[in-house]
């Protein structure tokens, strides 16, 4: 046997393998998606329409990736490995998806034409194909991991962005306030007195200044009532007869 014949039978016994680890993928998704059926059925109204919403996302998804299969172009060009995720996603999906079954059809009779391998009954030997799916299987394990460690890390970051923005807005009126003169101080009450200057009458200003000092709180919260204005004087009526004068001008 030449070098390039051991050469070819490799490459089909690695081809018969992993079609078959596809397959048997392939059927643990398909009872997956079984699961997902089950699951929507007995759901309540709005979490069984969320659950078919993510359904036909997934299957949207696999039609996308078996579309290709379709041509001869794609086989002309697809590696082993290409052909084996089409094997193992129109296995999972067949039974749920019209265009699924007619890919996995196609699959079938494209694998037998141009390799002489039947995916049904690949031939690959028990060993090799259970150790390459534990493989496989560890693998996909990994990257659901890190694809979780990815998501807890995005959640981490908005957690302590929304941490830090709340921190500046708390730093940002913290300073406000000292900026600010506290409101029962003698600066604050400076400038309320400078801003009376001159302004209505000086014993109302100062029952205003004096109430404002004393209470401690905004003067239109401690002046209930506006202040009263000093009492007048009264004027004594002068009588009809009032003052006589004599006549020398002295006053009797």
């Amino acid at each position: 046997m030449s070098e390039a014949d051991g050469m070819d039978e490799a490459v089909d016994g690695a081809m018969r393998t992993g079609l078959m680890v596809a397959a048997r993928i392939g059927e643990q998704l398909a009872r997956m998606r079984e699961e997902e059926q089950r699951n929507i059925a007995a759901a309540e109204e709005q979490r069984a329409r969320q659950l078919q919403e993510r359904f036909d996302a997934q299957r949207a998804a696999a039609r996308a990736q078996l579309a290709p299969t379709a041509r001869d172009d794609w086989w002309d060009k697809a590696t082993p490995d290409m052909i084996e995720q089409a094997h193992q996603t129109a296995t999972a999906w067949k039974a749920y998806d019209p265009e699924a079954a007619r890919a996995a059809e196609h699959i079938r009779e494209q694998v037998k034409a141009r390799y002489g391998i039947d995916v049904n009954n690949t031939g690959a030997d028990e060993a090799s194909v259970s150790a390459a799916l534990t493989r496989a299987q560890q693998a996909r394990t990994e990257a659901e991991n890190e694809k979780a460690k990815a998501a807890a890390a995005r959640t981490d970051e908005v957690v302590a962005g929304a941490a830090v923005a709340g921190a500046n807005r708390q730093d940002t009126a913290a300073q406000n306030a000292q900026d600010e003169p506290a409101y029962d101080s003698s600066e604050r009450r400076q400038q309320l007195a400078e801003s009376l200057e001159g302004k209505g009458d000086r014993e109302a200003v100062n029952s205003r200044l004096l109430a404002d000092k004393h209470q401690g709180v905004p003067a239109t919260g401690a002046v209930a009532q506006k202040p009263s204005l000093a009492k007048t004087s009264k004027v004594t009526k002068q009588g009809g007869k009032g003052k006589t004068l004599e006549r020398g001008g002295l006053e009797r």
